[in-house]
């Protein structure tokens, strides 16, 4: 058995060990692997934690690791990417936005929706509470347009929830706000923005179209395991890969998940 820590749905598209909700992983008769997974919402940084404390052999990792890290003997292995979407509710007017509001509206410096031709109504934002994968991307965009966050409003305007299905039921419960989660999540309360025209999908993660991606990686240490060797040569070879575009590729709303 690996030990792999972060359990999401990028560890099922990457580990395919397990069933969600009941509903069967349509890659757990595909491997020969056992996993042990940990943390249902650990926060970025946790697969770096996990595997650097020897708690875990192999983390997901949703950023690069920095110098520090490496020189630490921590080992990345690159995937693929995804896209981030933002999201809204269905009775929200505003279909599309340029990167300029999206950075806007994160920052706190747009607080209406009217200043982006939606209704007059207060945005409020939803993020899980441990920290997501989308914290890093927006700060990394905001650092590079050179926005500041106006943290006054960010307080009355940002609320946390603890997992991705919460940020969901927030967003039906109010039509006038907006979050952001991997671009397999959605349900028939919500959809996503196109930015700058461009819809979050398996084409604009390829192209690098979208603005907001993820490094899909793999953390791990110099000392692994030889099972965990084994995983790794697997999944970067041509039956792993094939695996991950069919999950990346998946309409996960009609499989259930």
């Amino acid at each position: 058995k690996i030990n792999v820590t972060a359990r999401c749905i990028f560890s099922s598209v990457v580990c395919a060990n397990e069933d969600q909700n009941g509903l069967p992983n349509p890659y757990k008769q595909e491997t020969n692997f056992e996993f042990i997974m940990n943390d249902n919402c650990s926060g970025i940084n946790q697969g770096v934690i996990a595997v650097r404390s020897v708690k875990a052999d192999i983390g997901t990792l949703l950023r690069h690791l920095t110098a520090e890290e490496k020189s630490a003997g921590l080992i990345e292995t690159e995937l693929d990417r995804i896209a981030y979407a933002v999201i809204v509710n269905k009775k929200n007017p505003v279909k599309e936005l340029s990167m300029e509001q999206i950075l806007g509206i994160f920052a706190g410096r747009i607080q209406n929706w009217k200043e982006v031709g939606g209704k007059d109504a207060p945005i409020l934002i939803y993020r899980q509470e441990c920290g997501a994968g989308y914290d890093h991307i927006m700060d990394q965009a905001l650092a590079k347009a050179g926005i500041r966050k106006n943290q006054k409003r960010l307080k009355e305007a940002v609320m946390s929830v603890e997992i991705t299905d919460n940020q969901f039921e927030k967003i039906a419960d109010y039509d006038m706000s907006v979050t952001m989660a991997p671009r397999f999540f959605f349900d028939d309360n919500s959809r996503h923005l196109k930015i700058e025209g461009i819809l979050p999908s398996r084409t604009s993660e390829k192209d690098g179209d979208y603005p907001f991606l993820a490094n899909m990686s793999l953390v791990s240490r110099k000392d692994l395991s030889g099972s965990a060797k084994k995983f790794l040569a697997f999944i970067t070879g041509p039956h792993g890969k094939a695996l991950i575009e069919k999950g990346l590729g998946m309409d996960w709303l009609k499989q259930g998940f």
